[in-house]
């Protein structure tokens, strides 16, 4: 962990009232190295607000840091790489041993697709994406959310999905059920928190302009600017909203894949073709 809080401020816990992303005062932010996750932690930087950036490269997420530092935050950075479930978890145990947590992030995560060479994806691969995008976040928020109850905090805890997983996308199997999974364990974990008003916001993305979406090489149709995206998703959050799709035609996109029948949805989705850099 690098630690650059230099006022060594006492936290401000919020208890016993709602969080929306503006009040939040003890903020933890996955993928915070990078796209959503980088732009969402620097809009929520303010004097006085306790920020834990959580991402893979020390660099990137340095950019991050002084960003955020320089809007009066107290910034905490933790270089972690979320495919290594177990030594995530141990290093949130520790954070949540010392610290309060009345917000959470949960934006890390990778669209990585199958080599063009390749048949299949690699068994690499599947079990990096499982890991990063599903296993491990589902394990954080778990963990999370017994904090704000043992906590007696009515927090907030986001989930960055993806509407990959509306589809059954046969270049990124990976990427695709491992985002529908994530999405479905959202919103069993919403239903699960109500009782203790503690919130769940699912986020829904389309092609976002952040890294992630740049290495695709396909046509991006509906292609949201990221300081749109971010606004769209700080208004969902402020809303209590259950869940957002970015772009709303997604929508209605996603009634179509339902109600379309399986085999024009088989040729469609076969005959797509996407490279990744």
């Amino acid at each position: 962990m690098i630690d650059i809080n230099l006022s060594k401020k006492k936290e401000k816990f919020l208890k016993h009232s709602k969080i929306n992303f503006f009040s939040a005062q003890n903020i933890l932010i996955t993928g915070a190295s990078s796209g959503i996750g980088q732009s969402l932690a620097i809009a929520s930087a303010n004097k006085g607000k306790n920020l834990y950036l959580w991402g893979r490269s020390e660099q990137k997420l340095t950019i991050t840091r002084k960003k955020c530092f320089e809007k009066g935050a107290n910034v905490y950075c933790y270089i972690v790489d979320l495919v290594d479930s177990e030594q995530t978890i141990y290093q949130l145990d520790k954070l949540l041993a010392d610290h309060t947590i009345d917000l959470t992030i949960l934006a890390a995560g990778s669209g990585d697709i199958k080599e063009e060479e390749n048949n299949l994806e690699s068994s690499d691969l599947l079990f990096k994406l499982m890991h990063l995008n599903y296993v491990t976040p589902c394990l954080m928020s778990n963990k999370i959310a017994q904090h704000m109850i043992n906590q007696h905090i009515q927090g907030h805890i986001i989930f960055i999905s993806s509407v990959a997983g509306f589809y059954s996308l046969p270049f990124a199997t990976a990427y695709s059920s491992s985002k529908a999974g994530l999405s479905r364990f959202a919103d069993s974990l919403r239903i699960a928190l109500r009782k203790w008003n503690i919130h769940v916001t699912l986020i829904i993305p389309g092609f976002v302009d952040t890294p992630m979406s740049r290495r695709l090489i396909c046509d991006k149709p509906l292609l949201v600017p990221l300081n749109k995206a971010t606004q769209m998703i700080i208004q969902a959050i402020n809303k209590n909203k259950t869940h957002l799709i970015i772009p709303k035609l997604f929508n209605y996109l996603k009634w179509i894949e339902l109600l379309a029948p399986t085999f024009l949805k088989d040729f469609i989705l076969s005959h797509l073709k996407v490279k990744q850099d």
